[in-house]
């Protein structure tokens, strides 16, 4: 780490002690992370918070209140939890509130030596019968690509009810790497510098992207469900390794480890004895069945890599394909899938699947060479593989084309009103998802990023529109796709239908910017979307 990144981090963990000479009165911590919820049941909530000692080597004590007044004049539950570096000075407590109506609404906030926390609002999840319920789905939100206007937008609905964050909630890279062009000018440097590959590195990063006003804003508006995906531990990360890991990077295992317990420490999450086992259900009344997904770290088998088929210019296709139909090659996992068997449930209207990657097929159309030339070093694969009606993303389902229809056939059997959520592209796309017999499983809805670079950015200014119209023709089950805006979903969800909405933000390189719905789609239970 170099000088001018120690003294950030420095900045992030203690306050500075020449302030203390212009102070009557010196507090003695300091809560610079805001307060967050997460994980509701409908008894219980996860709340969180991170305080800043004035002293490293303390253990301190914290109070957390609970209320219905956001004046806490009346306090319906409190506690005391036990902080200090061993935890990172990170605070959490699971709240159990099954004495209250399921549902119900509090304020939540955190005290330390007499000095208050900010004000959070969470709530249990309702299992009575409910007549509608609207969640707002975020994904890829890269700090020093740009600022987190579309959290700053979410937080201020007060209609949504429930956040979910389906992975890259940080990014790992260092200062100069991916996506931090613009970061100097923003004020957005990572920090450290460096790649993280540490635990104390991981813990900084999230305690940087913590001291951001706007996520801040968005934990405290409602509790958040999240799953990480790759960028929390390295990119294409898969259960043994991952792309942006190299052998000189010390044992994967190690990094995987340090990076799940910063995530643990970080996060308002329920804890996990197998931490990589993040999988869960969550049931809102009769309406929603909610499975949360990992399709990432916990059985995921390495990638085929397009790259890995090149040789002296030529495509090797037929070893590709071999490789790639492989039965065996693991995406969720055995023990997965027979989660998915079991939650299920043909009792609520909509099952609701929370997961990282596009479970849709989608191939390329035929890019022109003008197109083909501009792409960026990641993307020059394509160049070999244009006009071969082969999948453009083997990070994504389409790269476990096996275990994506035993899953499929798994949820044919239950029920064909599923809802697939994703993210991990940056763009957004709608689409009916079948199977290999052309049954109709459900729709899947995937989120925008929340700033980092989409497709418009990788062909480097182009207009996209004619590519986005192209993709619809040759993808028969693609109803829609937008590669220009960076933004978020939200779905409402009723038992006669669903809608979902997808919201763009027209910038995330100023702090001023106009936010607009991009596309509404009405759909209803079993049905396909048009």
């Amino acid at each position: 780490m170099n000088r001018r990144s120690f003294l950030k981090s420095l900045s992030l963990l203690f306050f500075i002690p020449a302030l203390a000479a212009f102070q009557k009165k010196i507090n003695k911590v300091k809560f610079l992370h805001g307060v967050a919820s997460g994980d509701p049941t409908d008894k219980r909530v996860v709340i969180w918070t991170r305080i800043t000692p004035e002293k490293f080597n303390v253990t301190k004590a914290i109070k957390y209140q609970i209320s219905l007044q956001k004046s806490f004049k009346s306090i319906l539950e409190h506690g005391l939890v036990f902080t200090n570096k061993r935890k990172d000075f990170t605070v959490k407590a699971d709240i159990n509130l099954s004495k209250y109506k399921p549902g119900t609404k509090f304020f939540y906030r955190f005290i330390c030596e007499d000095v208050i926390s900010p004000v959070g609002i969470t709530n249990t999840l309702p299992q009575q019968d409910i007549e509608k319920y609207k969640i707002a789905i975020f994904s890829c939100s890269n700090h020093p690509a740009g600022f987190f206007n579309v959290y700053k937008d979410a937080a201020e609905d007060k209609s949504i009810d429930l956040n979910i964050h389906l992975g890259d909630y940080i990014y790992e890279y260092e200062d100069g790497g991916y996506a931090t062009e613009d970061a100097n000018k923003l004020g957005r440097i990572p920090i450290p510098e460096n790649e993280v590959k540490t635990l104390n590195e991981y813990r900084l990063r999230h305690s940087q992207y913590k001291t951001d006003e706007d996520l801040q804003a968005l934990h405290q508006s409602r509790p958040m469900i999240c799953i990480w995906d790759d960028h929390e531990i390295s990119n294409d990360a898969w259960q043994n390794g991952a792309e942006n890991h190299q052998k000189n990077e010390s044992n994967f295992y190690f990094r995987k480890k340090s990076a799940l317990q910063a995530y643990y420490e970080w996060m308002p999450v329920r804890e996990k004895v197998i931490k990589q086992r993040r999988w869960e259900k969550f049931k809102i009344g009769n309406l929603i069945n909610l499975l949360i997904l990992d399709t990432r770290l916990s059985s995921r088998d390495k990638q085929v890599m397009y790259s890995e088929y090149i040789n002296d210019g030529n495509f090797d296709k037929e070893s590709f394909l071999k490789d790639l139909n492989k039965k065996s090659r693991s995406l969720l996992g055995n023990e997965q899938l027979n989660f998915v068997k079991q939650k299920s449930n043909k009792n609520c209207t909509w099952n609701l699947f929370g997961q990282q990657v596009l479970l849709s097929k989608v191939v390329l159309p035929p890019l022109p060479s003008f197109v083909l030339n501009e792409l960026p070093e990641n993307s020059k694969y394509l160049k070999y593989i244009n006009n071969l009606n082969l999948p453009y993303n083997t990070d994504s389902w389409d790269g476990y084309p096996a275990e994506r229809e035993r899953f499929l056939n798994i949820l044919k059997k239950h029920s064909s009103n599923n809802i697939f959520l994703a993210g991990d592209t940056h763009n957004c796309w709608a689409a009916n998802v079948k199977n290999n017999t052309n049954n109709f499983v459900g729709v899947e809805f995937a989120t925008p990023s929340v700033s980092s670079p989409g497709g418009s950015d990788e062909f480097k200014g182009l207009d996209v529109r004619p590519i986005e119209a192209a993709i619809t023709q040759v993808n028969k089950n693609l109803v829609w796709t937008n590669f220009r805006n960076r933004g978020y979903l939200t779905l409402e969800l009723r038992k006669e239908f669903g809608l979902a909405s997808f919201i763009g933000v027209n910038t995330v390189k100023k702090k001023s910017f106009t936010r607009s719905i991009l596309k509404n789609i009405y759909f209803k239970p079993g049905k396909e979307i048009t």
